[in-house]
């Protein structure tokens, strides 16, 4: 059984958040895409920034505002966000008492999941 405990995690910062990485999870599995999770800090804003990859963030916790492009929303707990490729994006929490937490997704169809080292070349993620 393979598991990585939120008590063992380790969150590196980047794009001006903490990100755990979770796939690919070396010596375990290599997917066809990435994931982390990341934790904005109160009133701070991930890295504008932009990828060849598609990517999702699924907000677990939170509330803030999410900008691509030239587009603002607003986002909470639950939310859904695709971001195409080449898109410049950052999201922005707006909370006054708690950080915000996202999944993010990403993936290129050139990903094949057995390489790591051009998953890691490739990603520009939050």
């Amino acid at each position: 059984m393979k598991i990585q405990k939120e008590s063992n995690a380790i969150y590196n910062f980047e794009y001006n958040c903490r990100l755990r990485r979770i796939y690919p999870w070396n010596g375990v599995v290599q997917p066809a895409w990435g994931s982390a999770i990341a934790k904005v800090d109160i009133n701070c804003s991930t890295t504008i920034h932009h990828h060849d990859e598609k990517e999702t963030f699924i907000i677990l916790h939170g509330y803030g505002e999410i900008t691509i492009d030239d587009e603002r929303e607003m986002v909470q707990t639950g939310d859904v966000i695709y971001l195409p490729p080449m898109s410049s994006h950052t999201i922005k929490n707006i909370s006054e008492t708690e950080e915000l937490t996202f999944l993010t997704i990403y993936w290129d169809e050139g990903m094949n999941g057995t390489d790591p080292d051009k998953l890691k070349k490739e990603e520009s993620i939050i």
